[in-house]
């Protein structure tokens, strides 16, 4: 799938909830996205990682959120023109988590039972853990295996 390139501004609704990006409709509709979609976003040319992006009714675009960390990783406050460049990110299952589901019928079981969203974000979280080990314990936990 092509990557996109689009300008927005960064937004802040309240104090107590992350800044965000909101993307025109009209930017996203190639990609034909039916839901709440995994990218890997680059902003003002700093990669900030894998990030969900998700469709806001109200506003007509899509958004996700920036937490403080990546704000301050790309240098960037509330109000700020930002340049971002999105691609869709693979789906691949993280290797321990494959492993896992593939030796193991009890963890088959519940990852078949889980809806895409709670795989999506199980996916994520066991992927944003730097080592191997974290990534056996996280899949394991999360499926209910000791």
């Amino acid at each position: 799938m092509k990557a996109l390139s689009v300008s927005s501004t960064v937004e802040h609704k309240h104090k107590g909830l992350p800044r965000f990006v909101c993307i025109p409709m009209a930017m996203v509709d190639p990609w034909k996205l039916q839901g709440t979609t995994t990218v890997e976003v680059t902003m003002n040319g700093v990669n900030i990682g894998r990030r969900s992006l998700k469709h806001w009714d109200d506003r007509n675009c899509w958004w996700m959120d920036l937490s403080n960390e990546v704000c301050r990783q790309a240098g960037v406050e509330t109000g700020d023109a930002v340049k971002l460049n999105l691609k869709i990110a693979s789906e691949e299952l993280p290797e321990e988590l494959a492993q896992l589901i593939k030796v193991n019928p009890a963890a088959r079981i519940r990852w078949a039972a889980l809806t895409l969203g709670q795989q999506r974000m199980l996916r994520e979280e066991i992927l944003a853990a730097k080592q191997s080990s974290t990534r056996e314990r996280r899949a394991a936990r999360a499926l209910g295996i000791s």
